[in-house]
């Protein structure tokens, strides 16, 4: 929601902080909060687009090396060495199970975020205190924290009683820091160091107050960094390119190697086709779990 004041939240008196979300200290009708929430949508935060579990352990198991050493496989099963064939296997299967439980790690760490938002909060409305879902906060609410509650949407703080927020899930700080209800004039602080802004996500670690809530869901700063997290397009970095260019420069001398191989020993050697086969997936394969480490 739009403030209806030219000057920031945090730089406005409680008074004129009010006024700038067409708010009042008894907090909004019942009324009006529906009206905002149909206008502006629940307080949560968007759900991730994740590909299928299936398709992301497909990847691991179907790229460029790995189908290179699938087919090497093969070839140790079809030339009688059936040892050698099921070792290839492995590798593939080791290195896309390590691979896909990274990945999945990763995606858990994001999911874990929106534990951060309260299912439950303490809000004014009808100028009673009442215990609403969050999801169900609108700009203009008025919340009542205490010691152990989790901030569930951006706040200006309008009383404070020896408030302390923790802030580690944003800053990484593992000491709380002090909260008040003053303006503060200066210019280029990012939001989390205002001394009279509660920030979604994070924890109230001692004392009580009461903030003015003025950013929902994905507006909030918390919403920002989960939006920034699941939706930055993952690049190729200059050390994996320098990796795939090994690997490829690998794979050629392993094929190569294998192609050589298997022409020396039936043209030169005289040996039969299949022992041929056989030695020159060997000589491969000593290179291929290299390039698929690298990988």
């Amino acid at each position: 929601m739009q403030l209806s004041a030219a000057q920031p939240i945090w730089s406005l008196s409680v008074q004129e902080a009010w006024a700038a979300v067409q708010s009042r200290p008894e907090g909004l009708s019942q009324a009006e909060a529906s009206q905002r929430l149909e206008r502006y949508g629940a307080n949560r935060l968007p759900p991730q687009k994740r590909r299928p579990l299936l398709l992301r352990l497909t990847d691991q198991l179907l790229h460029f090396m790995a189908l290179l050493l699938w087919v090497a496989g093969t070839l140790a099963f079809v030339a009688g060495a059936p040892q050698l064939g099921w070792a290839i296997w492995a590798v593939i299967l080791i290195n896309g199970a390590f691979s896909f439980w990274q990945e999945f790690k990763a995606e858990r760490t994001l999911e874990a975020l929106a534990g951060n938002l309260p299912p439950r909060v303490r809000v004014w409305r009808d100028g009673r205190l009442q215990e609403r879902s969050a999801d169900q906060l609108v700009c203009g609410d008025r919340v009542a924290l205490e010691e152990g509650d989790q901030v569930p949407a951006d706040c200006r703080v309008v009383e404070a009683h020896q408030l302390y927020l923790d802030l580690s899930v944003l800053t990484g700080e593992a000491l709380p820091v002090a909260r008040d209800a003053e303006p503060h004039g200066s210019e280029g602080l990012p939001a989390r160091e205002r001394t009279n802004l509660l920030l979604a996500g994070c924890t109230v670690a001692s004392g009580r107050g009461e903030g003015l809530v003025y950013a929902t869901a994905s507006e909030t700063e918390f919403g920002q960094v989960a939006h920034l997290s699941a939706s930055t397009a993952r690049s190729t970095s200059t050390l994996e390119a320098q990796i795939q260019r090994i690997v490829h420069t690998i794979t050629l001398i392993a094929v190569g190697t294998g192609v050589f191989t298997f022409t020396l020993s039936v043209l030169v050697e005289r040996m039969a086709p299949l022992e041929s086969l056989l030695y020159a997936v060997g000589s491969s394969s000593a290179w291929c779990p290299r390039a698929c480490c690298l990988w």
